[in-house]
């Protein structure tokens, strides 16, 4: 704290000499005056001391018959006192700032992003002629009004979004997607995985399935037709025509994901020893030209390896060095009880159900079960998930040819 608040005030590198430097420093401290990075020279010593304190050590210099010399003034003060006497350079810091506030006060670049089938360069121009290019200043631009105009202008764009990051303003469009009507294809709706229905809701076709239902992935849930219903005519019986649709639906089903793991009794620890060596492999071009380093002389490690490329932006070809530094580990044999073992395995067999859950979608219900192994020295732990989602996926028939 107190070199940072000298930083601030100003400090003075100051030399003294004389036959009783030390007597000189003895009396600076026992009158409170702080001196700091203290150090003996040939005939004297160099310390540092704050700039209103340098005025009673001229009086103790005085009594010990010592010369006070000033080698170097550190600090903002000494600063400011400089460049205020070059008025030239303030001029041109301070022009130099002015310049670069009103250089940034503009729009200087034009970015588009996500366009996929509209050019960057017509989103541009469709923003330069809603008043949004190149050289415009920030204040007057009018976000609402050049959205507006854009989307008005151009009936692809679905949304039209700016902001400005800097000098560059940035343009995030989403083009209209143009779905196919729904009679244009003939589809039903399958199972995408095992499950056991809990709800059934049809908006386009029939139902197949019912709830409590157990269902196999792939199984047909909705069927894709409508059938109308016939009319009465005693005298010759109707053939009932069934046209085919896209079904349209929901079937929520009770899902269930499972992961198993197993763990030793006897569980194997390695600790490094804090021995290690390095390695450095020379690479040109994804080539390996030579290896730095002698063998490795542990029989237990650890390694860990790191990579920079040199000379990147000035040849053609990369070059690379990769380092492997490789840390001596000594094993060591831990005895776990079944309770201490059933919990790592239970670890293990969590993550690999996680693993397996579709993103967005939580567990209800988390069921952990504990399975009997043949061999000793094992446990196996059965860990299992269960969700409610929505099972339900469209299958084309006849690739979308068959229609009504």
């Amino acid at each position: 704290m107190l070199r940072l608040r000298s930083l601030i005030t100003g400090y003075l590198i100051v030399a003294v000499q004389g036959r009783n430097t030390e007597k000189f420093i003895n009396l600076a401290n026992s009158q409170h005056i702080p001196l700091w990075d203290v150090q003996r020279a040939a005939e004297g010593a160099y310390f540092k001391v704050e700039l209103d304190h340098f005025f009673a050590l001229r009086h103790l210099a005085k009594r010990t018959h010592c010369r006070l010399q000033i080698v170097r003034k550190v600090g903002l003060p000494f600063f400011c006192h400089r460049f205020t006497r070059r008025r030239g350079l303030l001029l041109g810091c301070s022009l130099f700032i002015v310049a670069l506030y009103l250089l940034s006060s503009f729009i200087w670049f034009v970015e588009v992003q996500g366009n996929e089938n509209l050019e960057a360069d017509y989103i541009r121009h469709l923003a330069a002629q809603a008043g949004a290019a190149p050289g415009l200043f920030k204040e007057s631009l009018d976000k609402n009004a050049v959205i507006s105009q854009m989307l008005l202008a151009e009936p692809r764009l679905e949304w039209v979004g700016l902001h400005l990051q800097g000098t560059k303003l940035v343009i995030e469009i989403v083009e209209e997607i143009k779905s196919p009507p729904l009679s244009a294809a003939h589809a039903h709706l399958v199972a995408a995985k095992d499950g056991l229905v809990t709800d059934v809701l049809v908006i386009v076709g029939e139902a197949k399935v019912e709830v409590g239902e157990t269902v196999k992935r792939g199984q047909l849930l909705i069927e894709g037709y409508l059938s109308p219903e016939p009319q009465y005519a005693p005298e010759a019986e109707q053939e009932i025509v069934r046209l085919p649709v896209r079904a349209r639906g929901e079937v929520t089903a009770r899902v269930w994901y499972e992961g198993y793991a197993e763990a030793e009794l006897t569980e194997t620890t390695r600790r490094r020893t804090g021995s290690q060596i390095s390695c450095w492999n020379f690479f040109v071009d994804g080539q390996s030209i030579l290896r730095v380093g002698r063998d490795i002389p542990y029989r237990h490690y650890d390694t860990e390896t790191s990579s920079r490329r040199l000379l990147e932006r000035i040849l053609s070809i990369p070059v690379e060095i990769v380092t492997e530094t490789y840390y001596e580990v000594v094993l060591a044999e831990k005895q776990l009880t079944r309770a201490e073992a059933v919990k790592v395995a239970a670890e293990r067999a969590k993550k690999l159900a996680e693993l397996q859950l579709p993103p967005g979608e939580t567990a209800e219900q988390v069921t952990v079960r504990e399975v009997e192994l043949n061999k000793e020295g094992f446990v196996g732990v059965q860990y299992i998930l269960e969700t409610r989602e929505n099972i339900a996926v469209e299958e084309i028939v006849n690739g979308g040819e068959e229609t009504f």
